[in-house]
């Protein structure tokens, strides 16, 4: 079966993302690699995108993002990051690394949760010298008014802040993962691989609808499966929506263009973002035991979760090709050793009486 893009689509989408400022923070294509023993396993031809393979301050899927949106705040002078996230926050590490690659200075304001061990991810925002200011809150989500905060402070010591919201999902970060999108159908391409269905993590929705739209606009009909990491459904649509709007509107395309099959779930979030389920913490060893590759407790293991959750329903024909970004976040695996430590425990210990 051939993929059967549409070129001249691939040309125009990438003739208008170069009219768009970039700074370089990471090189070339992330492999796509063929999981030989998982796919034999569940009767499936399984692929994994590897974006925890960027080659910035320890991978991950957020230079992508930050290589446009951090283009913008140096076209506004800026000379200060700052961002927002939880703990143990994977977007606080590759922001603080990109920050310090270009020469600016940055600021992260994150909730000070159960996770907040000087280890993993924080520990990364330590090393690279970024102020750190720490806020009790029940939702990290919401640090908005602590960021301004810190904002008001800069302006007032002479500083020119640029905010990054959380997770770094901006109208032009998002053009970072509809390159990111392009790239994999370049590599779909050499490898005569024609995917079934795409699974991407949903958070705040920009890497779930980049690639919705890239996948569309080319001509690309398989299943997108977005795995809510964090939020309902119908908030998950609600935030399609927009930056389905805004991308069309950046990229010139046509904002009525159909969007195809395409599935939310957000039945393995589990009781809260951040929290690894059993489920998750499965799939975070089947993914290490049987291809030697590690996924994170926050997204990447629920979105792996989600994808055997499919093939246990019957939901994959024997033979499919089936795809998975793998957005990294690895660092979190060392601030849930304690988790880690007693599923596998009780792994052990469920073998032992079987």
């Amino acid at each position: 079966m051939s993929l059967g893009v549409d070129v001249q689509h691939i040309a125009e989408l990438r003739s208008v993302l170069a009219t768009y400022p970039t700074v370089e923070l990471m090189d070339g294509p992330t492999p796509l690699h063929p999981l030989l023993h998982l796919g034999a396993d569940l009767g499936i031809d399984l692929w994994l995108k590897r974006d925890d393979l960027t080659s910035l301050g320890l991978g991950g899927d957020k230079p992508r993002k930050l290589e446009y949106e951090l283009a913008q705040a140096i076209q506004a002078g800026a000379d200060v990051i700052v961002t927002s996230g939880s703990a143990q926050s994977n977007h606080a590490r590759l922001t603080s690394a990109a920050a310090r690659k270009l020469g600016l200075d940055v600021v992260l304001v994150l909730g000070n949760d159960e996770h907040a061990q000087l280890q993993g991810n924080l520990l990364t925002v330590h090393l690279m010298g970024g102020e750190v200011v720490m806020v009790d809150t029940d939702d990290h989500w919401d640090l908005d008014e602590e960021v301004d905060v810190v904002c008001t402070r800069l302006r007032a010591e002479g500083r020119n802040p640029h905010v990054v919201p959380i997770s770094g999902t901006t109208p032009h970060s998002c053009l970072g993962y509809v390159d990111g999108a392009l790239e994999l159908v370049d590599q779909f391409t050499a490898r005569d691989v024609v995917p079934d269905v795409i699974f991407t993590p949903f958070g705040t929705g920009g890497i779930f609808s980049a690639y919705l739209l890239a996948m569309r606009s080319v001509g690309i009909g398989a299943e997108i499966v977005g795995i809510s990491v964090n939020r309902p459904a119908e908030e998950c649509e609600e935030n399609l929506d927009h930056w389905w709007g805004t991308l069309s509107g950046l990229l010139g395309t046509d904002p009525e263009l159909g969007r195809g099959r395409y599935t939310i779930e957000d039945v393995y979030v589990g009781p809260d973002y951040g929290v690894a389920t059993t489920e998750c913490l499965d799939a975070i060893v089947s993914m290490a035991r049987r291809e030697g590759i590690l996924l994170d407790p926050v997204y990447s293991g629920k979105v792996f979760a989600g994808l055997l959750g499919h093939a246990a329903a019957g939901r994959f024909e024997q033979g499919s090709t089936v795809v998975m970004l793998h957005s990294g976040g690895i660092p979190a695996l060392f601030a849930y050793h304690a988790e880690i430590e007693a599923h596998l425990e009780q792994g052990d210990r469920h073998r032992s009486t079987g």
